[in-house]
């Protein structure tokens, strides 16, 4: 491949990145009713007929950007998930990483993940090309975490009855699977009584 080939290749790439980059946010902007291509290509600096050499049509380039962000939250929440995680020997050294897990799972910005998540997958169930790019998002998160919190069952840092893959499952759909309750009704609890309640499940959860 000569050096041109290879700078047309890139070029080509960060055109596609940045195209899909500007539909996140006329998705996070007007949500998918109201995306608009032409508001795309503008915010891109593009022409829409260089964007349709991209894409195929509307639907398409919705597609790819919902399996775009997807893949960057989903992954980002994975890295966010394992890496306190890692390199832990110790029951005294996994609570301590509970502990920055918790305090981690307080941001707000989670629940906007959350949120464009449901979105997300509410229109890969119509759209084949969302549907596989998501499952292959899931597939590629779930195997990360899996390779970081197995040896904490290896080495017998976890209750007795608590795999590796039911300990992920639980804490990683605390953080991150769930849409923060937040409001007057009759789940409310008062922020401090979540905290305590959240390092009461991490300490009975080690060994």
């Amino acid at each position: 491949m000569s050096i041109e080939e290879v700078i047309d290749r890139l070029e080509g790439v960060t055109t596609r990145s940045r195209i899909l980059e500007s539909a996140a946010l006329e998705i996070e902007r007007n949500g998918l009713t109201l995306f608009r291509v032409k508001r795309v290509a503008s915010e891109a600096e593009i022409s829409v007929a260089l964007l349709y050499s991209y894409f195929t049509d509307r639907e398409d380039l919705i597609a790819a950007t919902i399996v775009y962000r997807f893949e960057q939250v989903l992954l980002g929440q994975a890295e966010i998930f394992t890496t306190p995680l890692r390199d832990v020997n110790t029951a005294e050294e996994l609570r301590t990483a509970l502990n920055t897990m918790i305090v981690d799972a307080q941001d707000p910005a989670r629940d906007e993940q959350r949120l464009l998540r449901i979105d997300g997958i509410s229109f890969a169930h119509h759209n084949t090309t969302a549907s596989e790019g998501i499952a292959k998002a899931k597939a590629e998160a779930s195997e990360k975490i899996v390779r970081t919190v197995q040896p904490l069952q290896d080495r017998g840092l976890l209750v007795e009855g608590m795999t590796a893959v039911a300990f992920a499952r639980v804490w990683y759909a605390l953080f991150f699977g769930q849409i923060a309750l937040d409001g007057e009704h009759a789940l409310s609890i008062n922020p401090d009584a979540w905290l305590t309640a959240l390092h009461v499940l991490a300490n009975a959860i080690v060994a």
